[in-house]
């Protein structure tokens, strides 16, 4: 159930801007709607200044202080889109904070995910039973894709990437970000390490920009070995968008 009367309606599916905030850091957001909320923002780092964390009432925490200006930026950004999205579900002035195991403290009644990389945010809501996981990432090299292969692909899904009619990179990318996403999805549920090899790739649909994967793990009664869930993802020409959702049959609150 909504928390009061929306002023936006979660369930159109039309993507909606929300405007930014002056200073020119955050150039664009965009929020689609559905039972499962994805908003994304773009900033420019160039454009950061240490004054808008106080002009938008959006604290940084002592520990982030003295942290590079890049890892300041994306926290800023991260939280202005969370406040941002949360006020369109009634929630005004929401302040993300983290538990001490560094994952995202949500509103009660609320599952979100969060994913941050260069010059890009985005965030995954929901007040319906999923688990959800959203990541973004930039396109890792050619070095890197073949380099971190043998620990984040098995060899049949090394032959289906290749199959794909993507640069190996592109496709390398897109297999981390999907299994971040999982991974994210299942630990508030699961609160268990996940490595790359415990589930994997069956089937990506480059077309409808959708995707399948299995577990090879058994985690838990409702996680077993062989569970199916659906992801889908945008590609562009230097990042990745993920997000996997998938119903939950117990009890338990999100985290």
């Amino acid at each position: 159930m909504p928390f009061c009367a929306l002023p936006w309606d979660p369930m159109n599916l039309q993507n909606r801007s929300l405007p930014p905030p002056s200073g020119g850091f955050i150039v664009s957001a965009q929020l689609r709607g559905g039972d499962c909320a994805l908003a994304q923002a773009r900033f420019d780092l160039s454009r950061y200044e240490e004054r808008f964390a106080a002009d938008w009432n959006l604290p940084v925490p002592p520990a982030l202080r003295q942290a590079v200006k890049k890892r300041r930026a994306e926290y800023l950004a991260s939280r202005w889109l969370a406040r941002e999205v949360m006020g369109r579900f009634g929630i005004p002035d929401f302040l993300l904070q983290n538990h001490c195991d560094r994952s995202p403290i949500w509103p009660t009644g609320m599952r979100a995910s969060l994913s941050h990389t260069d010059g890009a945010v985005a965030l995954a809501v929901t007040q319906q039973p999923r688990c959800i996981g959203v990541d973004i990432e930039s396109v890792m090299s050619l070095r890197t894709a073949e380099e971190t292969a043998s620990v984040l692909m098995s060899a049949e899904e090394e032959a289906r990437l290749c199959a794909l009619p993507l640069p190996f990179s592109s496709a390398a990318t897109l297999l981390f970000s999907l299994k971040e996403s999982l991974y994210k999805a299942l630990w508030p549920q699961l609160h268990q390490p996940m490595d790359f090899l415990q589930a994997s790739l069956l089937e990506a649909d480059l077309a409808a920009g959708k995707a399948v994967l299995a577990l090879n793990h058994s985690f838990s009664a409702e996680f077993t070995a062989g569970t199916r869930l659906e992801a889908e993802f945008q590609l562009e020409a230097d990042r990745v968008l993920t997000l996997l959702t998938h119903p939950v049959t117990g009890n338990k609150k999100p985290a």
